[in-house]
């Protein structure tokens, strides 16, 4: 039988330090496709696998009181190290990344979010 990882237990820290109030989270790896197949081969397309990347989105509650809005969106531009990491001994990746994104919003009567995008720059491993 298939462990079943809840989203309550994947935990993604910037620097060292979970991301407070995270509500959702988007790991997201993928790769280039080269083709190899030339038009006079035939009718079917062939591929080779070419380079990777990765990238990290993370919504989360603004808390009232602790790191202020100003820090947050003047993480923009910097190089941080994220680690993704769930409940079962082990299972952490981690790589670096440029925070690449912050944003925020809140309906009036409800909790203000955050959403921080991340580009992966290098290897995950």
């Amino acid at each position: 039988m298939a462990t079943v990882i809840h989203g309550r237990n994947l935990i993604i820290k910037m620097n060292g330090t979970a991301i407070a109030g995270a509500k959702s989270c988007e790991i997201s790896v993928k790769c280039d496709k080269i083709e190899t197949a030339s038009p006079s081969t035939g009718t079917w397309r062939t591929f080779l696998a070419g380079r990777k990347e990765w990238s990290v989105s993370c919504g989360h509650l603004i808390p009232a009181s602790g790191t202020p809005l100003k820090s947050e969106a003047a993480m923009v531009g910097q190089t941080v190290t994220l680690t993704m990491q769930t409940d079962m001994p082990g299972d952490t990746i981690s790589g670096s990344a440029i925070v690449e994104q912050w944003s925020a919003s809140g309906a009036v009567g409800s909790l203000a979010n955050g959403k921080f995008s991340f580009c992966g720059s290098g290897p995950l491993s």
